[in-house]
């Protein structure tokens, strides 16, 4: 990690579910976290979680007067790609997301020293839920900015192919297919070996999904399972543990003959997995923490991992064709991602709670 982290600042979040996961954006970076309560947060949250530490609460004036430089992270005109994005120097950095619908409020626009976002290639599809955001500006952040964003003619070319696996929570897995959505996936492979999204009871797909409202920017979710064999050349697995090389020096921009595993800590013994199942050459991949085993929320360590891999993937020069999708290269006992199979979620189904 390299410069000092900001504090991050949560600005008129509603939903305590949301604080929550920003809590724990900021613990995986050992930042703080405040709150400016525009919205009741600070009553709705002692009612859903009465044993919890009361929020630190920040008013705009304490912000002003406390931090600087000050970052705000929307997608405001003039804002500067998070990829290489290098603040100025200052005491007491701070980093300022806001609310997922209306976005940081004016007053602190007003004061904030620069503006950043994080590039998307999704056409209908330009936020992430509020604590994943947190997550990717903070992690670029911690690394001076870290490097660019690359240019391509072809970037669907270089996407690799996608495959979440084990996840333990709904809420947590919608949110990352939600990410891999935004940042350009069209497909991906789920081994959603504890039930949490194929067959859950009504009220988890509910909560999962939420209501659809618009048939648009859909994403194939492919059912798979823990004996199925594929032939990938190259299987990149991400996760926080100490030990993989790290994931800002590894290439995912291989195209469909590679395979992006991002599974979730919480309910897998890694190394009890079969990871050669998936192909012959695997690397292990780190996320490079402050706290060492730390086991952040799903959708956290799923965001940073799909934003770095399309950073590498890169943006198509405006005007550029959209050249054909690449076929699927790998095969099984089925063909993984045929057009037939598996559940085509609408990403307005996803709410970035």
């Amino acid at each position: 990690m390299s410069g000092a982290l900001p504090t991050l600042i949560a600005d008129g979040i509603e939903n305590p579910w949301n604080a929550r996961a920003l809590l724990d954006a900021a613990a995986m970076f050992a930042s703080a976290c405040l709150f400016r309560d525009r919205k009741g947060l600070a009553a709705a949250w002692s009612g859903r979680f009465p044993d919890a530490e009361p929020l630190r609460l920040v008013s705009r004036d304490a912000i002003a007067e406390r931090f600087t430089p000050l970052t705000a992270l929307d997608n405001l005109p003039g804002a500067a790609s998070v990829y290489g994005f290098r603040p100025a120097p200052g005491p007491r950095p701070a980093l300022i997301v806001g609310n997922e619908r209306r976005g940081i409020a004016l007053d602190l626009q007003a004061i904030a020293t620069r503006r950043v976002e994080i590039p998307m290639p999704s056409r209908r599809l330009t936020c992430l839920n509020v604590a994943a955001a947190a997550a990717v500006a903070l992690y670029y952040q911690g690394r001076g900015g870290g490097a660019p964003l690359q240019a391509s003619s072809h970037p669907e070319a270089r996407r690799p192919e996608l495959l979440l696996l084990g996840a333990t929570d709904h809420a947590e897995l919608g949110s990352a297919i939600r990410s891999a959505g935004a940042f350009g996936w069209e497909r991906l492979a789920l081994d959603d070996r504890h039930r949490v999204w194929f067959g859950v009871d009504r009220a988890a797909r509910a909560e999962g999904r939420a209501a659809a409202r618009r048939a648009r920017n859909p994403i194939r979710v492919v059912p798979t399972t823990p004996d199925q064999r594929f032939r990938f050349e190259q299987v990149s697995v991400v996760t926080t543990r100490r030990g993989g090389r790290p994931l800002r020096r590894a290439r995912r921009d291989r195209g469909p003959r590679q395979l992006l595993v991002i599974p979730d800590q919480a309910g897998l013994a890694l190394e009890q997995e079969d990871w050669r199942r998936l192909g012959d050459a695997v690397e292990l991949l780190e996320i490079e923490l402050p706290a060492a085993e730390f086991a952040p929320r799903y959708r956290l360590v799923a965001t940073i991992t799909l934003a770095e891999a399309a950073r590498q993937v890169g943006q198509r020069a405006p005007g550029a064709p959209r050249p054909r999708r690449p076929t699927p290269v790998y095969e099984s006992a089925l063909r993984l991602l045929a057009a037939e199979q598996g559940e085509l979620v609408h990403l307005d189904e996803l709410e970035a709670y």
